[in-house]
């Protein structure tokens, strides 16, 4: 292990919480709920990630903090990556084959999931949308009658 915390392609906990900015309990955690695995561990037992762990557990940050997504919610997610995952290997395999059903079944799969996840992300945003829309007119009101107060109490 090099001074970054990294053994070749893989990176320690301790460099995975620096670069993300999380605690090392909520690496655990995620990981203990199945959002997140580590790919290999030190021969002393410390856990390890590659890119592509990095890459995911960015995704569930991301979903948590920018769209408010719940764990269960962000778990969802991540369940439909790997069903997107697996469809884009099962076609490769049937072009592969030149099966043109299987194909077919396939990206018609792909694009069910992607509409689903999109669909879902449209509700978050527009139920954040509504919300930042009934605070800006809270602002607005709030600014009028502290202008109108403010006014006539100077006159």
């Amino acid at each position: 292990m090099d001074l970054d915390g990294q053994i070749g392609d893989t990176i320690g906990v301790d460099a995975v919480v620096r670069e993300l900015g999380i605690t090392s309990r909520t690496l655990r955690y995620y990981e203990e709920i199945g959002l997140l695995t580590p790919v290999a561990r030190t021969p002393g037992g410390h856990r390890l990630y590659d890119q592509s762990a990095i890459e995911r557990l960015k995704n569930v940050i991301r979903l948590k903090e920018n769209l408010g997504f719940s764990l269960q919610e962000i778990r969802n997610v991540m369940e439909a990556e790997q069903e997107l995952e697996a469809l884009r290997k099962n076609f490769r395999e049937s072009k592969a084959a030149g099966d043109e059903e299987d194909k077919r079944h396939a990206l018609d799969s792909y694009i069910r999931i992607l509409e689903d996840l999109v669909a879902t992300m449209d509700s978050k945003i527009q139920s954040l949308t509504s919300m930042r829309q009934a605070y800006q007119e809270r602002l607005e009101r709030s600014i009028r009658f502290r202008s109108e107060k403010f006014k006539t109490e100077e006159s």
